[in-house]
Order: C-alpha cells, then structure tokens, then sequence
C-alpha cells in the first residue's frame, strides 16, 4: 500500500503533482521539500510583472490554506541532501532521514553561467528565483545601463521590462540572430526588430571575453575582437540546465536530465521525475527536457496518476508561451521538421499571425503572434492529428474550426 510520496522540488511540477495527487484521491503523506524558504510560485512573471515592480512578488501557485487543508507536509528551505533509493530513504540536512514509498524528483533546472574573466563581479546576475529577480529589479532605473549576454526568451523578455523602465538596454548575442533555437529565424527577427523599436540595442555574432570592474562592480563588457561597451548591469542569460545532482548521486544516469519512460518513470524503481529535471519521450520521437510550464504541468499530472498505480503513458508534444515588445507570442510542436510551412496573417502590418508546419496532410507544429483565440483551436488540431488541406488552411476567410469538425486523424481510414 502506499502511504508515504515525497516530492524533492518545489516549483510548478512539484506543487502540480502535490495537488494532482490529492485530486485523484490519494490520502496518504504527501512530502513536499522545497530549497527556497517560501511556497511555490509562478516564475514566468519574475521577467515581467515581478521585474517591472507592477507585482511586489510572485503570484502564488497554489493558496497557502491548501496546503494546511489538503494536508501536505510542506519542508520550505530545505535541501535534501541524499537518496538511499535501495532502502528508499532521504537524508535531510539535520542528518534525520525519511522514508517513502513512491519519490517524484522536480528539482527544475540551474541557470547556466560564464566561467570568464571577472564573472563573480558584483552586477553580473543571472535570473532564475524570486531572489534573483528583486535584485535586479533593484539595480533597475532610468539611465541605467544593462548588458543582457544571450538572446533566448528570458533575455528577451527582461530586455522588453527594463527597457519599459527606462533603462539602456543592450542585447549581445553570440548566434548571427535572437530566438533561432526556440522560436526560428523569420519570427527571431521579427522580435528583433521589434526590440528595436523599443530602443533596445542588439549585437549579434558576439565573442565575450570577459567582465570588466573597478572596486568590485562590474562596469564593462570586454570582446574577443577588442571591443567593449559599458555596462552598469550584466544579466547572463544563457539557458539553464536540469538539476540531476541527487539523480546522478543516487546512480541514475543523465543526459541532460534524468531520462524517464512515457509516464515519468525513471531506471530506479518507484522513483520519478517530472519538469525541467525530466529528459522525458516527445510524441513525434526523441526525448529531452522541454523546461517548458505547460509541458511541466502535464507531466506532472501523468507522473502522479503513475506513482498511484494508474499509469497513462503520455509522450509530450512541446508547447511554450512568451511576450516580448508587447507580442504574445505562443507555441506547439517541433520546428525542426519536414513538410510545409505556411502563414496565415500579417504580423508586419498589425495582424495576428499564425505560423503552420504540415506533414503528411496534419498539422505538427505553429506558432503564433497575438492570435490567442486561432492558436487554441490550432493546439487542438496538432494534438489530435486532425487530417488538414493546404488551400484551406491557407485561406485567412477559412474557419479552422471546421477541420475538427468530424474530421479523422491524419493515417486514419
């Protein structure tokens, strides 16, 4: 019987599982550990609403009264330090142990850093908690001026933010374009541009070489090539990476995250893994961390169901969402791919956008700009593999909804 899950991780895939577990009806201790000394929150907005000061803190996952009422064993701004997976125990830092019966590791992802010159100089930060967002919101301000290394989502979004708050903001970005992994080249220069336009200052097919300070603070970037621009603050944002430290401890072998079946089950029996940590099966083949919210969530859910014996296998399908310069901009599916890309809008002059890759008569990935409402139904056709016609789907007039309207799965009969 099982009367004792302990979850290690306390963000989005940790509080999501916690909850599932109780919504399906488990009634046995829930632990739930957590390095922070506060209760699980939305990170997104530390980029946004948190960094621009409109949020005095994250908005809370779940309400505190939950936990009480629901029951969960909540170990804020503890580390685990172990896993004993044999005798299934985790060693805490007073030296106690616990014992469970099922383990969910979500133990998220670490913000990547720079091994260079003058990288520990007071100003250059990285941004991944609520800590490390009030700090560079406090060093924010007109005039100010900041150097964000890497132009990924998270760069980006902090660049729209402090740019809105009047500081001067500069992108240096070592590929020949912004967003090329996540969101391709025609929509990275479109967001580009679009920074731009907001005053931000882009530099790509950069080489840093390192970090310039004077009495401890960093005040320049320095480049390969000679070059170096001023800088008050310096925010590296160049990716992260998932946090398998306890995985790997306890004899699990990762490659860029704890590898898991379909359901979230690791090599080690009874031991899962969830989130950014989890190199998780992608339904169109593959498997790797996603560090995505949605994707998060989803696999928490399938992970939970799985630790109580009802396990649902579900291959993820990548799904992200960002605003940048004022755009929201969402996301299904594998860019890299065969078949067709089409457009539907015109972002350019002011129109919602959509960004279709059709193989094989369905659609298997989009993207859009500020078409919340077509994206939805899109999401829908991608996951049901819903079979599609090209004229359609290229005539703006055409309903998308009238594809999931008694249409099979692509393949079907």
């Amino acid at each position: 019987m099982i009367r004792n899950i302990a979850i290690v991780g306390f963000g989005l895939a940790g509080a999501s599982a916690a909850r599932s577990l109780r919504g399906q009806g488990y009634d046995g201790r829930i632990h739930l550990f957590g390095e922070e000394p506060v209760l699980a929150y939305d990170r997104p907005s530390l980029s946004k609403s948190v960094l621009a000061g409109v949020a005095a803190e994250p908005p809370p996952l779940l309400d505190a009264g939950w936990y009480t009422a629901a029951g969960v064993d909540v170990h804020s701004g503890e580390r685990v330090q172990q896993i004993n997976p044999a005798q299934r125990r985790l060693l805490l830092p007073s030296g106690a142990s616990l014992s469970y019966d099922r383990l969910l590791l979500a133990t998220g992802a670490r913000a990547r850093t720079l091994s260079l010159p003058g990288a520990t100089l007071d100003g250059v930060l990285t941004l991944r908690d609520q800590a490390d967002s009030s700090n560079l919101r406090g060093r924010l301000g007109p005039g100010v001026s900041l150097s964000i290394v890497g132009g990924g989502l998270i760069g980006c979004e902090v660049a729209t933010t402090a740019r809105k708050a009047g500081a001067e903001v500069r992108i240096l970005e070592s590929a020949d374009e912004l967003l090329l992994r996540v969101l391709g080249r025609r929509v990275g220069a479109w967001c580009r541009e679009r920074l731009e336009a907001l005053g931000v200052v882009v530099q790509r097919n950069t080489r840093i070489s390192a970090f310039e300070g004077k009495g401890g603070r960093v005040r320049a970037v320095a480049f390969a090539d000679g070059e170096r621009v001023t800088a008050d603050v310096v925010l590296v944002s160049i990716g992260a990476e998932p946090d398998t430290a306890l995985a790997q401890d306890a004899g699990l072998t990762c490659a860029r995250g704890v590898p898991v079946d379909a359901t979230g089950l690791s090599a080690c029996p009874d031991l899962f893994v969830a989130g950014d940590a989890a190199c998780w099966p992608l339904r169109d083949g593959g498997q790797r961390s996603l560090e995505t919210y949605l994707n998060s969530q989803a696999q928490a859910a399938t992970a939970a169901a799985a630790m109580l014996g009802r396990a649902e296998p579900s291959p993820q399908v990548p799904r992200a969402w960002t605003e940048i310069a004022g755009h929201r901009i969402q996301t299904i599916g594998d860019f890299d791919g065969p078949g067709d890309w089409l457009l539907r809008g015109d972002a350019e002059h002011g129109s919602p956008l959509l960004m279709l890759r059709v193989q094989s008569d369905a659609v298997a990935a989009a993207l859009s700009v500020d078409a919340t409402k077509d994206f939805a139904t899109v999401t829908r056709l991608v996951e049901a593999r819903t079979r599609v016609t090209l004229p359609e789907l290229r005539d703006p007039a055409f309903n998308l909804r009238d594809f999931l309207r008694a249409r099979p799965a692509a393949g079907a009969s």
